[in-house]
C-alpha cells in the first residue's frame, strides 16, 4: 500500500476513528509513563538532566512501539505506510528547521523590550538544557509528527483525501494545545489559528518530503529555540528559562497573547511563508514528474 494518495486501498470510517482515538491514547500513556520514569530516576538520586534524558529517550521509543501495533493490529497497515520510514531528511528543511525560529526571534527581539536575566547554577542549567532539548524538544518533535502527521493524517487521506487529512489533523493540532492552559478567549481562538497554520506547514512538509522526519525536524529545532527554556521571549519572565527578554508591548497579535509567541502574528506569518515554499516545492515535482 503506498500511501501517496492512492485509494486502491480504503480505511474504513471505524479504522480512522479508533486510528485518531489510539494516536490521542498513544500520547498521552507514552509522555505519562516517560516523564514517570524520569521522575523515578530523580527520586533514586540521580540528577534531574539525568531524569529528562531518560524521559526524552523513552517517550519516542515508547509512541512508535504503540504506533507499530496500532497500524498492525487495528489499522492493517505497516507503520512505513504512515510516512515513518527510515531517517530521511532535505537540506532545504535542515535549514529550514533553524532558520524559522531564528527568525521569528531575532525580529522579536527588534521589537522595545528589555532583559532580566535569573543567575542560575550549573545543575539548572543543565536539567534546562536537557529538557528543552531532549524532552520538549526532539523528543516531542518526533512524537507529535509521527501521531499527527503520521497516524491521524495518513488514516484520515485513505479513508477521505489529501484536503481532510491535512485540515483535520492540523485543527486538533491547534486545539490540542488549549489543554493545560488557562487562556482568555481570545487567546484562544489565536492560538487555534496559529496550531492550524503551523499543523498544516508540517503536513505539507511531510507530503514533500515523503515522511515524518522532516517535520519532525522543524517542530524540534523550533521548540528548542522557542520553548526550549534557552531563550524566552515573552510580555513576563520565565524563571525557568536561562535568558529572558521581557517585551514591552501589550499587544496579543505581537505576544501571542496567553499562550506565548508561537501563536504570533509573527510566527503566523512565519509558517505561512514556508508553508507555501513547500506547496512550491510539492507543485515543482509534480510537474517535472508529469513531463
Amino acid at each position: 500500500m503506498n500511501n501517496t494518495g492512492d485509494s486502491s486501498k480504503k480505511m474504513s470510517t471505524k479504522q480512522a476513528v479508533l486510528a485518531i482515538l489510539f494516536a490521542m491514547l498513544i500520547l498521552g500513556l507514552a509522555q505519562s509513563i516517560s516523564l514517570l520514569v524520569g521522575n523515578l530516576f530523580v527520586k533514586i538520586g540521580l540528577s534531574i538532566a539525568i531524569g529528562n534524558i531518560m524521559a526524552g529517550l523513552l517517550y519516542p521509543v515508547l509512541t512508535l512501539l504503540g504506533i507499530s501495533i496500532l497500524c498492525k493490529k487495528v489499522l492493517k497497515i505497516s507503520i512505513a505506510d504512515c510516512r515513518i520510514t527510515r531517517l530521511n531528511l532535505r537540506p532545504v528543511w535542515c535549514a529550514t528547521a533553524f532558520v524559522m525560529p531564528i527568525l521569528v526571534s531575532v525580529i522579536l527581539l527588534l521589537t522595545p523590550g528589555h532583559w532580566e536575566n535569573t543567575i542560575k547554577n550549573t545543575a539548572d542549567i543543565w536539567s534546562i538544557l536537557t529538557g528543552g532539548i531532549i524532552f520538549i524538544g526532539l523528543a516531542t518533535g518526533i512524537v507529535e509528527e509521527a501521531l499527527f502527521r503520521g497516524v491521524i493524517m495518513s488514516a484520515l487521506e485513505y479513508r477521505c483525501n489529501k484536503k481532510v487529512a491535512i485540515i483535520i489533523p492540523s485543527v486538533l493540532f491547534g486545539l490540542l494545545h488549549i489543554l493545560g492552559n488557562d487562556m482568555n478567549f481570545l487567546s484562544m481562538i489565536q492560538l487555534v489559528i496559529a496550531g492550524s497554520v503551523v499543523g498544516i506547514l508540517f503536513s505539507m512538509v511531510t507530503y514533500e518530503s515523503g515522511s515524518i522526519w522532516c517535520s519532525a525536524l522543524l517542530h524540534g529545532i523550533w521548540n528548542i529555540i522557542i520553548i526550549g527554556g534557552i531563550l524566552h521571549i515573552g510580555i513576563s519572565p520565565d524563571e525557568m528559562s536561562i535568558y529572558n527578554y521581557v517585551l514591552d508591548t501589550q499587544s496579543f497579535l505581537i505576544s501571542g497573547g496567553d499562550f506565548g509567541i508561537e501563536a504570533s502574528i509573527i510566527s503566523i506569518v512565519v509558517y505561512i511563508l514556508f508553508s507555501v515554499l513547500a506547496i512550491y516545492l510539492i507543485k515543482k515535482r509534480e510537474t517535472e514528474v508529469r513531463h
